[in-house]
């Protein structure tokens, strides 16, 4: 019984001693490498988020022990796949899952469904890639568009490539794309054009399955649209295995890149992004910085979009603030406008006013000053009459 006893208080005392698992320092984000995405620009993406906690995925141990320095000691490397790791327990804010070259199993986008329904404030940013049949083309862009059915979006890539004639790296599939013209004002600070070295174009589809084009006119609620090409974008077609559904090849125009999507979820929301590039791997990532001579906000544009996909935010709260003085210094100059011109309509009506009665005093007394002078010269007309009739009568006499 003795013993019993103090084998149990060892326990206990054993229990005690192993020390509480630490809640992660900075805010978590996994990004997948299990898909033979390359790793092209993500030791740099993982730099330019110092605060966060960064988890990169890999697909077996050998992958895990390939990995860079630069990579390997400032991220923790899981290795497995979507669906045998526990997002949960690891308490990760933001998935990102770059464009794929190998394709999701049903269980990985069930698990991650699964994780990006548990919790509102949580953020998946999935790409693709044009139907170019390179590292990624039409199967990269399908097995996206399984990510985004899976969640509840209704953002889509179509089946096609977008390409510029005049926003380009020395090529028309180089697209420079405008990130400056964010509907998400903070995502344009600091920010001009970043790359997407063969893009495909961001559509959507309404509740009874039919294809849109993404423009600012004509898309479902809570999507904001992050990145265009130029007005001088086009709608080109490589691959014959899936044809497009919302553009055709030849539509030119000002084309969506990159979106974001908030989703209900338990009386909140979480942010999908969908990009017709990737940030990292890829042939040339969005987080390039210079190509073909041309420097580029790929860097800090990743940035804004990781601070506010998952609400951290830093430094863009402040440019929060800043961004919306436009629009402050534009309501109260028209509301100042307004009551200065209100001011100004009720005085010229006070004056229309004095200026009716001024007039019609002075239109009174100028008949008064009429009847008067007309009076006057009758008087005057009677006045000289009269000796001419006495003279007459005189004459008469003699």
């Amino acid at each position: 019984m003795k013993a019993k006893t103090i084998a149990t208080i060892l326990i206990i005392v054993a229990a005690l001693a192993v020390p509480a698992i630490p809640a992660p320092v900075g805010f978590p984000i996994l990004v997948d490498l299990s898909h033979k995405q390359p790793l092209l620009g993500l030791d740099l993406i993982i730099r330019m988020v110092p605060e966060a906690q960064w988890y990169v995925l890999v697909k077996t141990p050998e992958e895990a022990q390939a990995l860079p320095a630069s990579i390997a000691n400032n991220a923790v490397v899981l290795v497995g796949d979507l669906s045998k790791i526990d997002l949960e327990k690891l308490g990760i804010v933001m998935v990102i899952f770059g464009q794929p070259q190998a394709p999701p199993s049903p269980e990985e986008i069930a698990a991650l469904a699964k994780w990006f329904a548990t919790a509102p404030g949580r953020a998946l940013w999935v790409a693709a890639d044009s139907d170019y049949p390179a590292q990624g083309g039409p199967q990269s862009q399908e097995w996206a568009n399984m990510i985004m059915e899976a969640v509840g979006a209704h953002l889509r890539i179509d089946y096609a490539s977008a390409e510029d004639r005049i926003s380009n790296a020395s090529a028309g599939y180089r697209v420079l794309g405008f990130a400056n013209v964010s509907e998400i004002p903070v995502l344009r600070y600091g920010v001009d054009r970043v790359l997407f070295h063969g893009p495909g174009p961001v559509a959507w589809i309404d509740d009874a399955g039919k294809w849109h084009k993404l423009t600012p006119t004509e898309k479902p609620a809570n999507t904001y649209i992050i990145a265009t090409t130029s007005p001088r974008g086009e709608i080109v077609k490589n691959s014959q295995v899936k044809l497009p559904n919302a553009y055709q090849p030849g539509d030119r125009g000002a084309i969506a890149l990159m979106a974001a999507e908030l989703i209900p979820v338990k009386g909140g929301y979480s942010v999908v992004l969908l990009s017709g590039e990737s940030p990292y791997g890829a042939y040339q990532p969005i987080a390039t910085w210079m190509y073909y001579g041309n420097m580029l906000s790929g860097p800090r544009f990743i940035r804004n979009v990781i601070l506010w996909a998952t609400g951290y935010m830093g430094e863009l709260k402040e440019y929060a603030k800043l961004a919306t003085l436009p629009d402050q210094i534009r309501s109260e100059f028209n509301a100042l406008a307004n009551q200065l011109r209100s001011d100004v309509d009720a005085r010229l009506a006070s004056m229309e006013s004095t200026i009716a009665g001024v007039t019609s005093t002075l239109n009174m007394a100028l008949g008064l000053a009429a009847l008067a002078l007309m009076l006057a010269i009758a008087a005057l007309a009677l006045s000289l009459r009269k000796p001419k009739a006495a003279q007459e009568t005189v004459v008469k006499k003699d």
